[in-house]
């Protein structure tokens, strides 16, 4: 059974719904096992969706006994739901056919964004049943900035501003079921890091990273004809690092494709697993 978690609920179990929150078959995206995210983030984070309110924390018992919790938030104006925590220890199917059930009822027309780990088979088994779809396949990677030394950026590596946007809006193109489309993007311009690579003084390649608080995650790297070229990639991923060491960041996160794993592993990237993310309009 779901029922509305406490802070005392958070007090009683946060410990021990902490240690789920370690193990990826367990639990659910935004992971506490990357070696960044810490467990006063995970305690922090629970609070807030007590308290927030355009979130909750639910509680999850079965047979009598306490089995984790469960959290999730939405923005009214886009019709956006997003499983923000999921820690189930056991009974992972009928915890999420409880919360599909109170979703469906509270938050008709929304599209709801459930990421989970890879290791996590009973949840993707239950979202593959109930007609979720896969909208992204990526390989969560780390990275820490304590004694990086950046590397010279090449003159073909630009900096996007306001200015200049229509560089990176000739390369970047989202899918409809993309929430970062360009309109967002350039709303949230200042919080971010843009830089787009040239080819006979056009735009061919772009990378989009969001970030603050000493922390930066890259949400995409795209190309204009859709060829992945390794040697801008590594352009743009070194422009990027440099970037953000000026800024004072102290890790990074990005989820990449297969073809990227060797040349992040090769920069000094950890990868932490397997990241799978499904959606459904309810």
């Amino acid at each position: 059974m779901l029922m509305k978690a406490t802070a005392e609920d958070i007090k009683k179990y946060g410990e021990w719904a902490y240690s789920l929150a370690l193990n990826p078959i367990k639990s659910g995206y935004p992971t506490y096992g990357d070696g960044i995210k810490t467990k006063a983030d995970f305690l922090d984070a629970a609070k807030r969706a007590v308290a927030g309110e355009t979130s909750e924390l639910l509680m999850f018992r079965m047979d009598g006994n306490v089995e984790g919790w469960l959290s999730y938030f939405w923005i009214s104006e886009d019709k956006y739901l997003q499983l923000d925590g999921f820690c189930i220890n056991r009974g992972t199917h009928q915890a999420l056919t409880e919360l599909m059930d109170m979703l469906g009822t509270r938050f008709t027309g929304y599209t709801a964004y459930f990421g989970y780990a890879g290791e996590n088979r009973d949840a993707i088994e239950f979202l593959q049943a109930h007609d979720f779809k896969c909208i992204e396949q990526a390989w969560n990677h780390s990275f820490f900035f304590d004694g990086y030394v950046p590397a010279k950026c090449v003159p073909a590596v630009e900096k996007v501003s306001r200015q200049n946007f229509h560089k990176f809006r000739a390369v970047y193109h989202s899918d409809p079921e993309t929430y970062w489309n360009c309109e967002r993007i350039f709303e949230r311009i200042d919080d971010g890091v843009i830089f787009v690579y040239n080819q006979d003084a056009a735009p061919a390649a772009a990378i989009f990273l969001i970030g603050n608080d000493g922390y930066f995650e890259i949400y995409g790297i795209e190309f204009a004809d859709g060829v992945f070229q390794e040697k801008v990639f590594r352009e743009l991923l070194t422009s990027s690092l440099g970037e953000c060491k000026r800024l004072g960041a102290k890790y990074m996160t990005y989820l990449c494709k297969e073809e990227e794993k060797h040349i992040l592993a090769e920069l000094g990237f950890k990868c932490v697993g397997q990241y799978v993310l499904y959606s459904k309009t309810l």
